[in-house]
């Protein structure tokens, strides 16, 4: 039986210029960061993981639960993370521990697919294709002359996107005025989501509707704040455009409340934060038991991105037959962002919209370690 053997975390965080500075409706800012999850088994094998948020945070929270995991069967996850959970029931699961739980979980299934020489996806329900289907995460509010809206929008053009999501939140004439200039750079055909990041009160976000409607959005995603369930089950009751949110939910507890709660269309696990593949396999099955659709946020480093593309490639087209309205999407962040776009040794593959499944073992990708030594932090 292989078992964890040695675990290392590696906070990563990468800083532009403050004149480059880029955000969302609640703030801009000029840092990404993450944490990195290496486990090596008995036998010999690596597994990497990646944990969302400040590295600082996450490494405090991994000091404290590794020497739980070391010695441990690889398989062994949820017995660990159970007992970890049972302990410090006081604390929730909103927070770093679960990020870090995160890292640890895709770190074991990188490994065990190393293992066994099988893929991450063929772990958690097989392989339905390895061709998925992206929209591109842009529109960001940016303090850069150069990198405004219609620059941003332009870039998106260049690519044959599904679509694209750009930041709203600013007030309902602000939404409007970007939806308007989204809508007459990308055209008709492609799909426009929006993305409030919470800063709306019910009231604001129908405001922000009413205002924006006429230009055919996909979905108004985090219209309100995490916790405000019950204004999205308010607000979904009376918008015509689908709510999407999840990025800021934590576990398949958070998600039951969202999705038995019908307070959104469109279920957004971040595989980093919610606990891993495992935690996000539970939320996407649960979702289409409810009959919602699934489109995993994927806003971090590349080693997350992995993870979504596995998750995706795995989830069977549920409730439809031979045809899809609509493709289970992929967020791409199209964001100035090393940690996604330097940190592997070969770099996914985008073609033609879709990203390319990678065909190796596990999540099927590879650090470039002088990269990670680059933007180590802590």
């Amino acid at each position: 039986m292989p078992t964890i053997e040695r675990l290392a975390f590696t906070g990563l965080e990468y800083v532009m210029p403050p004149e480059k500075a880029f955000g969302m409706s609640r703030a801009v800012g000029n840092r990404r960061m993450g944490g990195l999850v290496e486990i090596v088994t008995d036998q010999g094998v690596t597994g990497t993981g990646e944990a969302f948020g400040d590295p600082r945070v996450t490494s405090a929270y991994f000091q404290m639960i590794e020497p739980l995991f070391r010695g441990r069967s690889i398989y062994d996850f949820d017995h660990v993370e159970a007992g970890i959970r049972n302990r410090m029931y006081h604390l929730g699961v909103q927070n770093q521990l679960t990020a870090c739980l995160s890292g640890i979980n895709l770190a074991l299934h990188d490994a065990i697919g190393r293992t066994h020489g099988v893929r991450a996806c063929d772990l958690i329900g097989g392989c339905g294709t390895d061709r998925l289907p992206v929209y591109a995460s842009t529109g960001f509010f940016s303090k850069d002359p150069a990198n405004q809206l219609e620059h941003q929008l332009a870039a998106v053009k260049a690519h044959p996107y599904v679509g694209a999501k750009i930041k709203i939140g600013r007030g309902p004439a602000d939404d409007a005025a970007r939806c308007r200039l989204a809508r007459e750079m990308l055209g008709d055909d492609a799909l426009l989501i929006v993305d409030v990041n919470g800063n709306y009160t019910v009231d604001l976000a129908l405001a922000c509707i009413r205002a924006i409607e006429r230009y055919d959005i996909h979905w108004l995603e985090e219209p309100l704040p995490p916790a405000d369930l019950r204004g999205y089950a308010e607000l979904r009751a009376r918008s015509p455009i689908p709510l999407a949110a999840g990025e800021a939910h934590y576990t398949l507890r958070d998600f039951r409340q969202l999705i038995e709660g019908r307070c959104v269309d469109i279920v957004q696990p971040s595989i980093p934060t919610v606990g891993g593949l495992t935690e996000a396999k539970r939320i996407a099955v649960m979702a289409q038991a409810a009959n919602l659709r699934v489109s995993p946020h994927a806003w971090g480093g590349a080693v997350g991105l992995a993870a979504a593309l596995h998750l995706v490639a795995s989830l069977p087209a549920h409730p439809h037959g031979d045809n899809i309205p609509y493709p289970t999407l992929v967020e791409y962040d199209m964001s100035d962002n090393p940690l996604r776009t330097r940190l592997l040794q070969t770099p996914l593959v985008l073609e033609n919209g879709h990203l390319l499944l990678p065909p190796g073992p596990g999540l099927g990708v590879a650090l470039d370690q002088a990269v990670v030594e680059q933007y180590r932090v802590g």
